[in-house]
């Protein structure tokens, strides 16, 4: 009987492919756990520096908070002195009085009460349009005042009174020194009522014509007429109704009359030199 032919296998070889894949799972699975631990160990890495970002960020504003605190209810965030910039011609003490700033009031109080200061400063003296305090030194508080504009001047017996940009008068009366020459001075106006009235028609004139005026007079013959004397001497007599739409007659006229002439645009439009009486009378020399 003839021997059945013997294959011959090599253990090592068919256990190898397999061998190999087991071999290359561990491998790859010791490399995955290598990075998922380096990724843990760098996550927990970056925890500890957030939590530390966290706790020294609490701990600064605890600190800051508490230095605060202790300042605030120490004596040196009383208030010591005021100083008060931007008011050219009203009293300083009568703007902290009407403050009602005290020396036992806290700095920063005053700070955040911005509008109830300017509510208080403008009601007792028109000329503030508005305040903000600010912190100068420790405990210095510094009052910025912030005036309305002028927009003229009324004559008040020998001393002068600012008309303001809301149609107030000023509350303190100023000499002639520190009267802007610039503006236009109103004279004889005794009554409030027609002040207005011709300070409203001079608003609306045009800006080249306001420029050129340098006194209003009340002292007028009658209620709608309107005097003005003007800087090249020239003295206008007008209506309060028609005077607007009759200035395009003006430098037309003005050319023909010259200086120190009455130019007469109430009825009609015509010019006449001034007399000897009316130069004194309007102030022109």
């Amino acid at each position: 009987m003839a021997k059945k032919p013997v294959t011959r296998i090599d253990p090592r070889k068919e256990l190898s492919p397999y061998l190999n894949h087991e071999f290359n799972q561990q491998k790859n699975s010791r490399k995955s756990q290598a990075k998922i631990s380096a990724s843990l160990s760098s996550l927990q890495a970056e925890r500890r520096r957030s939590l530390r970002r966290r706790l020294g960020l609490i701990m600064s504003v605890s600190v800051l908070a508490i230095a605060g605190l202790g300042y605030y209810i120490s004596p040196l965030a009383n208030i010591s002195t005021v100083k008060v910039i931007g008011a050219s011609d009203l009293p300083i003490k009568g703007i902290v009085k009407a403050s009602k700033i005290k020396a036992s009031d806290k700095v920063f109080d005053y700070l955040f009460q911005q509008k109830d200061l300017s509510q208080k400063l403008s009601k007792k003296y028109p000329e503030i349009e508005s305040a903000q305090a600010h912190l100068g030194h420790v405990n210095q508080l510094i009052l910025q005042i912030n005036e309305r504009k002028t927009v003229g001047y009324l004559k008040d017996g020998d001393d002068y009174r600012k008309i303001l940009s809301n149609g107030k008068l000023g509350s303190t009366a100023i000499t002639w020194a520190k009267v802007d020459q610039d503006k236009p001075i109103f004279v004889g106006y005794n009554k409030a009522t027609s002040l207005k009235e011709d300070l409203n028609l001079f608003n609306s004139l045009p800006k080249s014509f306001q420029n050129q005026v340098k006194l209003l007079s009340g002292n007028t013959r009658r209620k709608s007429q309107v005097i003005l004397v003007m800087k090249d001497g020239n003295v206008i007599i007008g209506s309060t109704v028609t005077l607007k739409s009759k200035l395009k007659y003006y430098d037309e006229i003005k050319v023909k009359a010259g200086k120190n002439s009455l130019i007469d645009l109430e009825i009609g439009a015509f010019s006449r030199p001034l007399t000897s009486s009316e130069k004194k009378a309007y102030g022109v020399s």
